[in-house]
C-alpha cells in the first residue's frame, strides 16, 4: 500500500498549479491522496510523533498550504517506507 500511495503522490505533482507566492492544489486527487495517506499512517503508525504531526498539519491545511503539506505528506510516506524496508531486513537476518 505505502508503495502506490508514494507512486500517486508522485503522479499528483503534475496537478500542482502555480499560484502568486507557491504551488497549490484545487483538484479532488489531492484531497483523496491525503485522505488515503493519513488512513494509513493511523492505521500503521498511530501514536507516534509523526502521524500526530502529520494530524496536527493536515486539520490546518488550506488552499496556502496544501503544497507545503503535500511535500511533508510525501516525505513522511517515503521515509516510512525506508524505516519499514530497514526492519524487514532486520527481521530477515535473524532468521
Amino acid at each position: 500500500m505505502i508503495d502506490k500511495l508514494i507512486e500517486e503522490g508522485r503522479d499528483l505533482e503534475s496537478k500542482a498549479e502555480e499560484g502568486l507566492v507557491q504551488k497549490f492544489f484545487s483538484c479532488v486527487e489531492f484531497e483523496k491522496w491525503t485522505a488515503k495517506s493519513m488512513i494509513y499512517l493511523e492505521r500503521n503508525y498511530n501514536g507516534f510523533s509523526i502521524t500526530d504531526k502529520a494530524k496536527e498539519k493536515y486539520q490546518s491545511i488550506n488552499t496556502n498550504t496544501n503544497y507545503e503539506f503535500y511535500l511533508f505528506l510525501l516525505g513522511t510516506l517515503e521515509a516510512t517506507k525506508e524505516f519499514e524496508m530497514e526492519d524487514n531486513d532486520n527481521y530477515n537476518y535473524s532468521l
